[in-house]
């Protein structure tokens, strides 16, 4: 039972203002190659601890969207502990299926010049008795769709 206590102690410390969240930043979106299941990309999250003591995390959630447009959602169970006044990486896998490329598939041909406008939104569950206090974090940026499609070339001929 003192295992348990403690374990929410951080949360209801953070609740009451004695503990900031956890600062979350994106450091980097990466776009790899297509395969037969879609086109993977993947966010770099930096996660910060504020605190003097660590937090645990219990997971995470996204929606990512592209030209505004919702085209893949995910989450993730993976633990994270973010120790005293310490940070951590988290790589956050996303896939963005055919049927969701499609959604976008004028606005990479007509912009192929330009950027196209990205945005990802979710938040990271910190632990507790009471399943945990949501850190949510909003991203927006560009990605060159030049990039994207000379991945995309060999598989478009």
């Amino acid at each position: 039972m003192g295992l348990v206590t403690l374990w929410g102690c951080g949360v209801r410390q953070l609740a009451r203002g004695e503990l900031n969240p956890p600062e979350v930043t994106l450091k980097a979106v990466t776009l790899s190659p297509p395969n037969s299941a879609g086109w993977p990309l993947s966010l770099s999250l930096l996660l910060k601890n504020p605190n003097p003591q660590s937090l645990s995390l219990l997971g995470y959630d996204f929606d990512f969207g592209l030209e505004g447009r919702s085209v893949a959602q995910g989450a993730s169970q993976e633990a994270v502990t973010l120790p005293p006044q310490g940070q951590a990486v988290v790589e956050v896998p996303i896939l963005l299926k055919l049927p969701a490329l499609m959604k976008v598939w004028p606005a990479l041909l007509l912009y192929e010049k330009q950027k196209l406008r990205y945005q990802v939104s979710g938040g990271f569950r910190l632990a507790s008795l009471l399943g945990g206090l949501r850190v949510p974090f909003k991203f927006q940026g560009e990605l060159t769709p030049r990039e994207g499609l000379d991945h995309l070339r060999p598989y478009l001929k």
